[in-house]
């Protein structure tokens, strides 16, 4: 059993999780972090909102926090973008120091990589496009911010929310959140595009890179490909939606490029950061139904963002449609054939994800008796490592969670840590593979 437990990769990538975030909710506990204190279950449920780069929060984060506590969530939510893996395995690479077998096998499970081909210099590859893109945001950011703050503390504003859009996090150091810029244009499509990139993974941006910009390979990937035109779908038809159903509405008093810019900001958002320049209970229904199945779809693998993935949301509508049209062989893809193994992968990712979210719903449901679509839109938010949320009935600038119990918040921070590993790699923690040594005969049922 010692030697199972050893070996398994899926359980030490989820302990190393566990270990730093009980880490930042042991820093956030400590006096000089808050201004007015703070109990362990809402430092843990923030230290696992930073970690898992979700947003959630059960305390202001502009008011609550000083600046060391504000420090420790951005130390953790740079942290969780990049993974643990990545710094670690970085750090060996400056160092001039090669990894062992067992940390390559954990490196390779925590970024989703199909090989094990220069991971070391992939780490330092990964660390170095998130300097120079969380550079560029900042300066961006710092454009707008110093509008409104002296130049010290738009700095710190402006490092804060560029690490936390590149990160997908959600976090911000305003009250309240962006929507004093809901009527700027760098802010959100500087937030937007740092989502975007964030989002649609490291292997796709270092593909993206060697292609057209080195040209050292000939054509994308077709990961790339798929993750692109995914990504682009998306957005555009969230953009076009929301437009369409909250434009007379909620977006009503604003002139249109900046209806426009707020209907793509909040197409992005959900998938998978929690910032938002309006608010979002105003939403009508449809709107709030597409931001759920947004938040379940997530970013892209590889990346900072949570979810199913894009990719397993488009290799499923493949096998799906493959399937109606009476192919159940080849499942392919852009002229490429997919193996079986992972369009079987893509469905029990997509089943398990979602047999997930209701059961841990209905169990707070039955223990909570609070309200079922604000409880339902946090956990779908919690697993989407989104941060996005109805809002609190009891203080105006936390999210639903704020009004739960000790037992729900847990409920949230178990979602949060399932979306960010990932509940494939959850199940490999629980469930030890037994070979079949026979099988069993055949019988048909009457399906349908």
């Amino acid at each position: 059993m010692k030697i199972m437990w050893e070996i398994n990769p899926a359980r030490l990538l989820i302990s190393g999780y566990i270990i730093i975030i009980l880490i930042g909710a042991i820093l956030l506990s400590l006096p000089f972090a808050t201004t007015r204190g703070i109990s362990f279950i809402d430092a843990l449920f923030t230290s696992t909102s930073a970690v898992c780069v979700t947003g959630l929060i059960v305390k202001n984060t502009a008011l609550d926090f000083t600046l060391w506590g504000k420090l420790i969530i951005l130390i953790l939510i740079q942290i969780g973008g990049l993974g643990y893996m990545t710094l670690s395995t970085t750090f060996f690479y400056f160092l001039g120091k090669k990894i062992s077998l067992h940390e390559r096998i954990l490196f390779k499970e925590s970024l989703n990589l199909l090989n094990y081909e220069n991971l070391m210099r992939f780490a330092w590859r990964v660390l170095r496009i998130t300097i120079v893109l969380e550079l560029i945001g900042t300066v961006l950011y710092y454009i707008e911010f110093s509008r409104n703050f002296s130049p010290l503390v738009a700095l710190g504003h402006s490092i804060f929310h560029s690490v936390s859009s590149f990160c997908n996090a959600g976090f911000s150091t305003f009250s309240e959140n962006l929507s004093f810029y809901s009527n700027s244009k760098l802010v959100p499509l500087t937030c937007a595009i740092l989502l975007i990139i964030g989002g649609i993974g490291f292997v796709v941006i270092s593909d993206i890179y060697y292609v057209l910009i080195k040209r050292t390979k000939k054509g994308l990937a077709l990961h790339t490909k798929m993750v692109l035109k995914t990504t682009v779908f998306l957005v555009l038809f969230g953009t076009i939606f929301i437009f369409l159903t909250e434009g007379n509405t909620v977006l009503k008093n604003y002139p249109l490029d900046q209806k426009i810019i707020n209907s793509f900001f909040h197409a992005v958002t959900p998938r998978t950061a929690g910032f938002n320049t309006v608010d979002i209970s105003l939403f009508s229904s449809p709107t709030i139904f597409l931001i759920i199945i947004f938040m379940f779809i997530g970013a892209s693998p590889g990346g900072t963002g949570g979810g199913v993935k894009t990719t397993t949301i488009m290799l499923l509508w493949k096998w799906v449609k493959e399937l109606l049209l009476g192919n159940y062989n080849n499942i392919t893809i852009m002229k490429k054939r997919i193996p079986h193994e992972q369009v079987f992968r893509a469905f029990l990712l997509i089943f398990s994800s979602g047999l997930l979210i209701f059961l841990c719903f209905f169990v707070v449901l039955i223990i909570e008796r609070t309200a079922p679509l604000k409880l339902l839109f946090e956990m779908f938010s919690a697993f989407g490592t989104v941060g996005l949320s109805l809002g609190s009935d009891m203080n105006p600038f936390c999210n639903f969670s704020f009004d739960l119990s000790i037992f729900g918040k847990l409920a949230i921070i178990f979602l949060m840590i399932c979306g960010r590993v990932g509940t494939l790699t959850l199940s490999h923690t629980l469930i030890r593979a037994k070979p079949r040594e026979f099988i069993y005969p055949e019988e048909s049922i009457i399906v349908g």
